[in-house]
């Protein structure tokens, strides 16, 4: 298929480290310009990843006529109006997670979608991991029974306290962050919404951001999701899925090597001493190299979109309903139908 000629919106660590890296790798994307609000900067990655055209502002990038979809990989608070402008200039939107700073704003960005035919996802790589994708077709076999737990984390030592995670104002926080992953998981892994939440806050101040999540996510048919992510704890990303008939364990489950063979383990029901433990293991795999190549595909109508705007609204209603538990100290229903 020809290409997708994709523009970069800013010089984020993420889209230097990973997604630009992927674009280039594969035969579906071409990276063709870049922007920043420090045009200087723009013009250093630009060079370091010989991308032809840089600019110094979104709107200039927008301009561009070269550019059919953008990435945007900015502050929280930024991805809905940066992905309406977009829109409305033409181009498709590849967005970082969290969509949004909350479902009211992730809803007019599906309007604007709906007004202009053009594709939209929220960009959770994990989604598109061959691993990610083996266990759910476990669960789908039957072989662990019926699934009626998961149990995940994900949490990071963020010694940075200028870093944006850390500022409010521009949506940061360790849900937005990392807890958002366990949700994903459950997500996927359930092929269900969750229709209740509780959920607690860890600050270090009132006034400032969560650095801190833990909660139970209830969905139907008495399953569960217990689930935590932090901003100030060592690394540690897990998800462990139990069911009637046995259990499966992903270690490393959000963030895993591009270089190292990734597993699963598999235990049946009554092997409490691990003595028949099954390990499942997987080549090396880009996960962001997955994810730009099936968003490409989706752009050009060779797939239909995998994960599209309706599922990130859902996403932002259950983060919602995470903040008001916390903050009202009680459970919370979640309805996340349109």
């Amino acid at each position: 298929m020809k290409p997708v000629r994709f523009g970069i919106v800013s010089t984020a660590k993420i889209a230097r480290d990973w997604v630009i890296p992927a674009m280039k790798s594969v035969t579906e994307c071409e990276v063709v310009a870049i922007s920043s609000r420090d045009e200087g900067r723009a013009k250093s990655v630009a060079g370091e990843f010989g991308i032809a055209r840089h600019y110094g502002s979104l709107a200039e990038l927008l301009k561009d006529d070269s550019v059919e979809a953008i990435y945007i990989p900015t502050p929280n608070s930024d991805h809905v109006p940066e992905a309406v402008e977009a829109l409305r200039a033409g181009k498709h939107v590849l967005c970082e997670k969290p969509l949004g700073l909350d479902s009211r704003e992730a809803e007019h960005l599906l309007a604007v979608q709906r007004e202009t035919g053009l594709q939209v996802s929220e960009a959770f790589m994990v989604r598109y991991h061959p691993r990610w994708l083996a266990a759910r077709d476990i669960i789908r076999s039957g072989r662990l029974g019926r699934v009626t737990q998961i149990h995940a984390a994900y949490s990071v030592m963020n010694g940075n306290a200028q870093d944006i995670r850390f500022k409010p104002e521009l949506g940061g926080g360790a849900l937005g962050d990392v807890g958002v992953y366990p949700i994903t998981a459950a997500r996927f892994l359930f092929e269900d919404e969750p229709v209740a939440v509780t959920a607690t806050f860890e600050k270090q101040s009132p006034d400032g951001v969560d650095v801190a999540v833990a909660g139970l996510l209830e969905f139907p048919g008495n399953r569960n999701l217990l689930f935590s992510g932090a901003l100030l704890q060592a690394w540690s990303h897990f998800i462990n899925v139990i069911g009637t008939e046995g259990w499966m364990e992903l270690p490393v489950s959000v963030w895993p090597s591009d270089k190292q063979e990734t597993f699963i383990r598999v235990r049946g029901r009554d092997d409490l001493y691990d003595n028949k433990v099954e390990t499942i293991m997987f080549e090396p795999a880009n996960q962001y190299e997955h994810e730009v190549r099936a968003f490409a595909r989706a752009v050009r109508g060779e797939l239909e979109q995998p994960w599209p705007l309706a599922n990130a609204i859902a996403g932002m209603r259950i983060l919602d309903a995470v903040r008001e538990s916390a903050a009202k100290n009680r459970k919370v229903e979640i309805n996340t139908s349109l």
